[in-house]
């Protein structure tokens, strides 16, 4: 899953916390400076104070005289208003995702729109982006950084409407503002629901032990099972009853029911406006400026060449499980609530790959520190825990961050692995507050945390992951690390593109892919053996079972976005997913009432963005290549990464990071052969990389 960005897009100031500068090799304390657990009087309160200080920081700038603009009193200054959104700010706005108090949520919720409407209104500060387009043009800046700052605000200040006459940028700031609301209205509705269905006894028979153990029963001996993201996999690939994997498949594709359509229709609508204003034909358009892929034809030419190559593989594959399905007995035609299922079932019965005796092999606690142990020796960083941890929810764990080799400190990181109400519901990395190496030697330590909803474990017993599991948590790590391993002098510096952002987590999923790591990561629950080789031979063997249909969903869903958002007249969200999908993937049935209600990276900053999720694996796979010549436990080859890759963040364009790692331009020939294609060619250069 993506990182979610808690603080919108338009806010261009990072969140720096002056309580987390520290000298140079000190130890980290066990608290992060943030506060975590307020009232919610004290959120409000301490988030008003932080934007009116931020505000009153930014009219100074405004105020200047335009002669007398330098760097450091306008750009430099601007990044240093950051520092005025102190502690409470940059745990405030997260806790609305994650708190258990109902009350402090609906204040985080008011603090998010006060930062958010800030955000925006700096984003669109005419003085601060004439500044920036001085700047840009002067010649003046011999700093590399300074001269990119310049860059990305001019970039920033044209689409947050800093350029437009002052009444459309008055108009640009209040849609904003507007669309702000609806996308995190979204997302609460989508935390906050609570959708269920109920089976029967017999309908439970071959469910996942884990999964039945936590299950509510009812007087009449049926089960209530949450409709969730913790639920979905294991539910989906063991219920034996096609009607109840129906049932459970519809009920999930009406989370955030009705309203949440509306939600959408009124982003889509705000986002078309907006993008006239700013002169482009669409929000795709308007968003792919500033992204690697810069036009929407470039995205639709890539999809259709990835869906026209799959679509033997997939149409294969789904042949596959319509005769399993027949073999079984049910004649009905297979539809997308089947595929986990008969999936499973081609796992267990062809290649004699059993998914709970795999399962067996996770633990959470081994999978944890398995996790830390290849992280900490490829990258060379060290993990201490810190106990009690000071966070948000019990069940929270805490670790400061360290380099290995000079014991210097480098910032926090929380895991939320569990579900609880109201809490956010994919598993997302998020980046509470970033890592800054000022020029002036101070230095900012990041915070981080992975928030996510696996199967809770049964009563007495561990909880145990599935393999899909261990890579989600292997790639959103690989996003933790690169927030807490970026190394910039100014925030702005540490953004990746978007369409590049999934790369460096999407790479490290290979490792859940190599023998020696597989058998290093897992422990059974039992016997405190690992994985036996045979067995890991014939998981990797499965690697692309199932590849073409999965693939071809993942650019289904991609062009979906894209079609939502390139549109020149409103479009219906049902009727557009049910055409896209008959042409994309038809040979499966995509049942569902309200699809879109719950696809919720068009609301939260992959609005014409999901396509980033394939684009970004051809950076991924090529990357991996380096690995795979020198070993995927290389220190030298880890360190290059760390140094090439993570530490630079978006001070330097996509292309340059992998030029620098490769010492060439990028190949998708690993791309293609990880997809299962031959014969493609990618779609050019990137001109951001240019």
């Amino acid at each position: 899953m993506p990182r979610l960005n808690i603080v919108p897009p338009a806010l261009i100031f990072a969140l720096v916390v002056p309580s987390a500068v520290g000298a140079q090799g000190a130890p980290l304390p066990a608290a992060t400076g943030l506060d975590f657990r307020p009232t919610a009087a004290g959120l409000l309160g301490g988030c008003r104070a932080a934007v009116a200080a931020a505000r009153a920081e930014v009219a100074a700038i405004d105020a200047s005289p335009e002669h007398a603009r330098t760097f450091a009193n306008t750009l430099g200054r601007a990044e240093q208003a950051g520092l005025l959104l102190a502690d409470s700010a940059a745990s405030y706005a997260f806790l609305y995702a994650v708190s258990p108090d109902s009350a402090v949520r609906d204040a985080s919720q008011i603090c998010s729109q006060q930062l958010a409407n800030f955000g925006v209104d700096v984003g669109a500060d005419p003085h601060i982006y004439a500044a920036a387009v001085a700047l840009a043009k002067s010649g003046t800046l011999s700093d590399a950084a300074q001269r990119k700052v310049a860059e990305l605000y001019v970039e920033q200040g044209r689409h947050a409407g800093a350029g437009l006459d002052s009444a459309t940028r008055v108009r640009v700031t209040a849609l904003f503002k507007r669309l702000n609301d609806v996308q995190r209205d979204f997302a609460v509705a989508i935390a906050a629901d609570s959708t269920t269905i109920v089976i029967s006894a017999d309908e439970a028979k071959g469910l996942q032990p884990q999964i039945l153990a936590a299950l509510k029963p009812t007087d009449g001996g049926n089960y209530i099972v949450p409709v969730s993201e913790a639920t979905i996999g294991p539910f989906l690939s063991t219920d034996a009853s096609s009607a109840a994997r129906a049932r459970y498949f519809a009920a999930y594709f009406r989370r955030g029911g009705i309203g949440n359509v509306h939600r959408v229709d009124t982003a889509l609508a705000l986002r078309d406006t907006l993008a006239t204003l700013f002169g482009f034909p669409n929000w795709a358009a308007y968003q792919l400026d500033t992204h690697m892929a810069k036009e929407p034809q470039r995205v639709t030419a890539f999809l259709d060449q990835i869906d026209t190559k799959l679509a033997p593989k997939a149409a294969e594959e789904l042949a596959s499980l319509a005769a399993m399905k027949r073999q079984s007995g049910d004649t009905t035609p297979v539809t997308a609530s089947d595929a986990s299922y008969y999936n499973a079932m081609l796992r267990r019965t062809k290649y004699k790959v059993d998914p709970e005796v795999v399962r067996q092999y996770f633990p959470v606690d081994q999978v944890v520190a398995g996790v830390f142990g290849i992280y900490q020796d490829l990258l060379g960083v060290k993990f201490d825990e810190i106990t009690p941890a000071d966070a948000w929810a019990p069940g929270v764990r805490e670790f400061a961050v360290s380099d290995a080799r000079t014991k210097k400190p480098l910032g926090w990181i929380f895991l939320d692995l569990f579900p609880r109400p109201n809490k956010y519901e994919h598993f997302a990395t998020f980046p509470i507050r970033p890592a800054v190496y000022a020029p002036d030697g101070t230095v900012t330590r990041p915070v981080s945390a992975i928030i996510g909803n696996w199967p809770t474990a049964a009563p007495g017993k561990p909880a145990l992951l599935s393999h899909e599991d261990v890579i989600t948590f292997f790639h959103e790590f690989g996003h933790l690390m690169a927030a807490t391993l970026v190394h910039v002098p100014y925030p702005i510096l540490g953004t990746l593109r978007q369409d590049f952002v999934e790369a460096p987590s999407q790479m490290l999923e290979n490792w859940m892919w190599q023998p020696a790591v597989l058998a290093r990561v897992s422990r059974n629950v039992t016997t405190g053996k690992p994985l036996p080789a045979d067995l890991i031979q014939r998981m990797i063997a499965l690697r692309q079972l199932g590849a073409g249909y999965q693939n071809s969903l993942q650019a289904f869903l991609a062009m979906y976005d894209m079609r939502l958002h390139t549109s020149p007249v409103p479009l219906d969200t049902k009727v557009t997913w049910d055409t896209v999908m008959t042409r994309m993937l038809p040979g499966i049935q995509f049942t569902g009432d309200y699809p879109v209600a719950s696809f919720g990276h068009i609301m939260g900053g992959y609005d014409a963005g999901y396509y980033g999720y394939l684009w970004s694996k051809a950076y991924a796979q090529d990357l991996f290549t380096r690995f795979e010549k020198d070993g995927v436990m290389s220190r030298s080859a880890g360190m290059a990464y760390r140094h090439d890759i993570l530490e630079p963040g978006g001070s330097r364009e996509p292309d340059a990071l992998l030029r620098s790692f490769l010492g060439r331009p990028l190949n998708y020939d690993a791309f293609y052969r990880n997809l299962g294609i031959t014969g493609a060619k990618g779609p050019g250069s990137s001109p951001a990389g240019k």
